[in-house]
């Protein structure tokens, strides 16, 4: 590493070496975290607290309802679990995305939602942005390189892109810290190898697998990059087992919940495909906007030709702008520049072998883990970054510039390159478009081919960025053996990514997220129900199923990314036409909602803007309740589950006539205390969904849950029973346990090799640090 950011004490003896270097690093770090902070105000649009917030897809549908559930269950003094609002009741803390086991929520989420989201995405860029900053300058030398790293990874469209899914952004920002100790030449130290590992595992809580695993990827290559040899091997296998060993407490809930969801019937070839590569995705990390418009208030997604879809262009974002692509490619030849040229030609390649939908892929079960290859981008991105700061750095550099007189030659390549590609590819849509979209001159072909022409043909912000880019050559040209030049440059970089990048995320306020204040979901909570279901909805609309929950309406449809299989199945079977109304009733459902069809049931309110009719069901059961001993009976282990739960079947014809309900004397997310008065030996129902971590006494002596109509189902006696259920997350107290126990080896092992390496060897001298 260059003396002018690590220094060399030896070489300038005193004091004044000492107040020069840290003078020199205060203000390179204090660069750095201006530029990432200013980067990350303007990626987040972060306003003020009354809004406008950043505002996109699955912010109304995910990510506000499961800020709200953290924020209330902070309120409530506890961790968020468990919520029994979605589907017949859900683990929160297995499906990971709420990020129940990740420090930093619990300091976050005391905050109300909306500010509480916009804290979360501040937060996490500002520390992605000095991560990569302080990355960029150790690999590059250069204090001015690393705050252009800063400022161009917060801003770059991998991220910006992204900021709707709050975990994605949180767990991606650990990556240059976890990549920070592992560059070392001619390898990590053991401290700094634990030290990465660590902060991998810590990563995993933010709850996030797909970017989690592809930060694993990440660190292989990044190890096996700095030093090929053996005994990368064995450091990778050390990094590996201390990183899953940390955040096995996140990973192991997360499993178990796989094997229990939808997804472990594999991965669908089809999704895979949808997910991954396209022939078009490399213009979009030229120019922000090759695929959609900019209206007044952001991307206006109804105008996208990408050929995945709105979100497929949202997946597969990658904008860097001209400038950083030339700059990655000025500094290519530099041995710095290996690992990352690797890493982006690594994570280039995973979606475009996703798009062949390798069998192997979908059937391995870490593997169809990453069911959105596309995301790979991100990682894209930051290597470009990496590599430009590299670049950046050659500039006024005397030796570098006697070998290589033209260092605007690579920048102006990389121009006209992006420029042929975007007119080759508007002469193609100007005649036709063909597959992907249809064959050439049918109706779906030429409906993408005139949205194709409507935004290729925009001159902003095309002219704009040609034009940034044309200026950016000849400053290089110009100025390219002056050190100045370098600030001038990273200005010149930063600026397309700072005017077209943010405008992919539009702003709403407070309205647009919770929509608990609207006709329908206002009418859904007066109707105090046990539980909902719905029957036709349309896909868009006041009641997305999160939303009814955030709005503490119990609602048997979930919008989540691993679904409780059993539940579903459930779901299925009383959303058919021919549904049995027992079933329904058994389960408890006091309430169906209809739209534009018949409501089953006693009509209690009309909600005319949503063409929704709510009726209320006087025959429904009131669970939990006993049944008599041949009213259920038991099956055999289930299939899809690891841990194999007894399946029992109920007669649900027998339920409305023979059922004993239960009193309840306290319920909530963690707990559930109540009695029933049993006729005689029997079952006890609870409409709670079966997962492994409910431990349930009757009468103070522990009993085993079978799973009937995806609740629990239990063997009672006769008599007055007296029911305790509590939750046990035993799951994530085991990887706890896991983690500290291998994390204190891995500390002791890394302390004890630091303690030897600081004894003098043989010969009197110190072990000195190779890279020094």
């Amino acid at each position: 590493m260059s003396r002018s950011l690590v220094g060399t004490p030896e070489a300038t003896p005193g004091w004044r070496w000492l107040t020069a270097d840290r003078l020199g690093r205060n203000r390179g770090a204090a660069a750095v975290l201006t530029v990432a902070c200013l980067a990350a105000l303007i990626a987040a649009h972060i306003s003020g607290p009354d809004g406008p917030w950043l505002w996109n897809l699955d912010l109304p549908k995910i990510n506000y309802p499961l800020a709200s559930f953290f924020h209330d269950s902070l309120r409530a003094g506890r961790l968020p679990l468990w919520n029994d609002n979605l589907g017949l009741g859900f683990p929160l803390y297995a499906e990971g995305q709420i990020g129940a086991f990740y420090p930093p929520n619990w300091l976050i989420y005391q905050l109300p939602p909306l500010a509480a989201l916009d804290l979360s995405r501040f937060v996490h860029l500002v520390l992605l942005g000095v991560g990569t900053g302080s990355l960029g300058a150790r690999v590059s030398g250069s204090w001015t390189a690393g705050a252009l790293a800063a400022g161009a990874i917060v801003l770059s469209g991998g991220v910006v892109t992204k900021l709707e899914w709050t975990n994605m952004v949180a767990t991606f920002a650990w990556t240059p810290w976890i990549l920070l100790p592992l560059v070392r030449r001619p390898g990590p130290t053991r401290l700094g190898l634990v030290a990465g590992a660590a902060l991998w595992g810590f990563a995993a809580l933010a709850g996030h697998p797909n970017t989690w695993a592809f930060q694993g990827i990440a660190a292989i290559i990044v190890i096996l990059a700095v030093n090929p040899r053996v005994i990368s091997i064995v450091r990778i296998a050390a990094f590996g087992v201390i990183g899953v060993s940390v955040g096995a407490i996140q990973i192991i809930p997360t499993l178990l919940l796989v094997s229990m969801s939808a997804r472990s019937r594999g991965l669908d070839p089809s999704d895979l495909f949808n997910n991954s590569a396209t022939l078009y995705d490399g213009l979009g990390a030229a120019f922000a906007n090759a695929f959609v418009l900019v209206r007044d208030n952001g991307w206006d997604l109804s105008t996208t030709w990408h050929p995945n879809g709105f979100f497929g262009i949202l997946e597969a974002g990658a904008y860097v702008g001209l400038p950083i692509l030339g700059l990655a490619l000025l500094g290519l030849r530099s041995r710095r520049n290996w690992p990352w040229a690797v890493l982006a030609a690594v994570m280039i390649a995973i979606p475009v072998v996703g798009a062949f939908r390798p069998a192997i892929w979908a059937a391995i079960p870490v593997l169809n883990g990453l069911r959105h290859p596309a995301r790979a981008y991100m990682f894209v991105d930051f290597a470009l970054i990496l590599m430009a700061a590299i670049g950046i750095a050659r500039l006024g550099n005397s030796t570098w510039l006697r070998r290589h007189a033209s260092p605007w030659l690579p920048l102006g390549a990389a121009l006209v390159v992006a420029i042929a590609a975007y007119g080759i590819l508007a002469a193609i849509v100007l005649d036709s478009i063909v597959t992907p979209f249809g064959p050439a001159g049918s109706p779906e072909a030429e409906a993408v081919r005139a949205k194709a022409v409507q935004v290729l043909f925009q001159p902003y912000p095309l002219l704009p960025e040609v034009a940034v880019g044309l200026t950016t050559v000849l400053a290089v040209r110009r100025w390219g053996r002056r050190r100045v030049s370098r600030s001038i440059v990273a200005i010149l970089a930063l600026l397309p990514l700072a005017l077209f990048s943010p405008a992919a995320n539009p702003t709403h306020f407070a309205n647009a997220f919770d929509w608990a204040a609207t006709p329908f979901v206002s009418a859904m909570r007066s109707a105090n129900a046990h539980r909902v279901l719905t029957i036709g909805e349309p896909g868009w609309y006041n009641g997305m199923p999160d939303q009814l929950a955030a709005a503490g309406v119990p609602d048997l449809r979930m919008f989540s990314s691993l679904n409780l299989k059993a539940t579903d199945d459930v779901l299925d079977r009383l959303r058919a036409p021919a549904a049995d109304p027992a079933e329904r009733r058994a389960l408890g459902i006091d309430v169906v909602v209809t739209f534009n069809i018949p409501c089953p049931g006693v009509q209690i309110a009309e909600v005319a803007e949503d063409h929704a009719v709510i009726c209320r069901d006087p025959l429904a059961a009131r669970p939990p309740y006993w049944i008599p001993l041949d009213a259920a009976s038991l099956g055999g282990p289930s299939a899809v589950s690891a841990i194999a739960p007894t399946e029992a079947s109920i007669d649900v014809t027998r339920v409305a006539t023979e059922s004993v309900p239960a009193t309840l004397t306290f319920w909530d997310a963690g707990q559930a205390t109540f009695t029933v008065e049993a006729p005689a030996r029997g079952w006890l129902f609870i409409d709670r969904a079966w997962w492994p971590g409910w431990r349930t006494t009757i009468d103070g002596r522990s009993v085993e849950a079978s799973r009937a109509e995806a609740g629990q189902l239990f063997a009672a006696d006769k008599g007055s029973l007296a029911v305790h259920q509590e939750l046990v997350p035993w799951d994530a107290y085991l990887g706890l346990g896991i983690g500290i126990a291998v994390l204190g080896l891995a500390l002791l092992w890394a302390v004890t090799g630091s303690a030897r390496a600081r004894w003098p060897t043989s010969t009197g001298m110190p072990a000195h640090d190779a890279e020094g």
